[in-house]
């Protein structure tokens, strides 16, 4: 099986990994080369990358889904669109969608509370996001490749379904919209929210106090929704229709940071079906099967009998003979520290590598470039 398997078979494609490996890249590649291939194709962004929008041929990316002009390259038979999470307009998109009466969305919209939380608040950026994500998978797409952010966010993201669905069954939050009830129990209990109340609002003001109150209330009456949502978004990603994908670079710190994000995905129960090392090595020429592997001063030996001592071109040769070994003593290390964690992967997974490109990836061309090389085959991991 190759990475082009899992983007003919899959329909939701999850790209996860540390920060500054070039993951969102490798996100919008794997999508792009889905979508020359004939799938109606989606790639969903939750880590904010500017570059992204230019690399696609857009003029700019946000919430709202934008069809990529993949026909502009040769052979493209398939659509893409892409989408980039804002969570202000992610959130107030969400509330458009699951309150249906005019009054009560409005009544959400205008809370403080709710402007807050909805701008500011990190675990509602990764709780929007899970719900954006359940908003695309019925979007009728083939495929759909979610970029996350990097590392612990990803995590984040994972769990935070469940974490809101966690925190609207609290005791403080019921005990902000809960009904007195009858009898001495509910009387009692009605007395001493007044008094918290009243003590509350001496402290920040009646009226927050008041907004926070319908804030909780309003979100209740959604809770059943949210829940069902959440539980919904749990059974896909751990669906036989996705599949998780690990980007990482060759650098210790990354791969450090990679160990840790597949052993939190391990213990929620998700297996990684493959791992791209991007940037793993440099090429020789233009062949990216062809590793420097070899310190040996082939420059300079070609000049032997050519040119004399003091002819500038010895010295030209002889700082490209440094610059190989410079590349080849890299490329060692890279392969070590890949074969080590590679090791310890489930011998299942694919492990892909990819070169460090010669230049800066900007465009649609370009990320063509990068998913032919992703899913041509499985490349080996090099030992050294």
């Amino acid at each position: 099986m190759s990475l082009d398997d899992l983007l003919h078979r899959k329909s939701l494609l999850v790209c996860v990994g540390p920060g500054g490996v070039g993951k969102t890249t490798v996100a919008a590649a794997l999508a792009l080369q889905a979508a020359r291939a004939g799938r109606r194709t989606l790639v969903l962004t939750i880590d904010p990358a500017r570059r992204l929008a230019a690399m696609l041929g857009l003029d700019g990316l946000d919430d709202a889904v934008r069809p990529v002009p993949v026909e502009t390259l040769p052979g493209a038979r398939g659509h893409l669109d892409a989408a980039m999470l804002d969570t202000r307009a992610s959130y107030d998109a969400l509330i458009h969608r699951i309150a249906s009466d005019p009054e009560h969305r409005q009544r959400i919209l205008d809370n403080r509370l709710y402007r807050v939380m909805s701008r500011s608040f990190g675990a509602a950026h990764a709780y929007v996001a899970m719900e954006r994500l359940h908003d695309v998978l019925g979007a009728g797409y083939d495929l759909v490749v979610l970029d996350t952010p990097p590392t612990r966010n990803a995590l984040d993201i994972l769990d935070a379904p469940n974490r809101l669905a966690t925190f609207l069954e609290e005791g403080v939050v019921k005990w902000f919209v809960r009904d007195p009830g009858v009898g001495l129990r509910g009387r009692l209990l009605a007395r001493g929210g007044a008094a918290a109340t009243r003590l509350l609002g001496k402290i920040a003001g009646d009226a927050l106090v008041q907004e926070l109150g319908e804030f909780f209330a309003v979100f209740m009456s959604l809770r059943e929704g949210f829940q069902q949502r959440a539980e919904q978004v749990q059974r896909s990603l751990r669906a036989d229709s996705s599949a998780f994908v690990l980007v990482s670079s060759a650098m210790s710190s990354n791969l450090a940071d990679a160990q840790f994000l597949h052993d939190g995905l391990v213990a929620r129960g998700i297996r990684v079906q493959a791992t791209v090392f991007n940037r793993a090595y440099v090429q020789l020429g233009d062949d990216p099967d062809q590793v420097v592997t070899t310190a040996t001063p082939r420059a300079l030996a070609h000049a032997a009998g050519r040119y004399p001592d003091g002819d500038p071109r010895r010295r030209l040769l002889a700082q490209l003979d440094v610059l190989r070994a410079a590349a080849a003593a890299e490329n060692l290390v890279a392969a070590q520290a890949v074969a080590q964690f590679a090791g310890q992967l489930d011998p299942t997974c694919l492990k892909v590598q990819v070169p460090s490109f010669a230049r800066e990836l900007r465009d649609l061309p370009a990320l063509a470039q990068l998913g032919d090389r992703l899913c041509a085959a499985v490349h080996a991991v090099h030992a050294g």
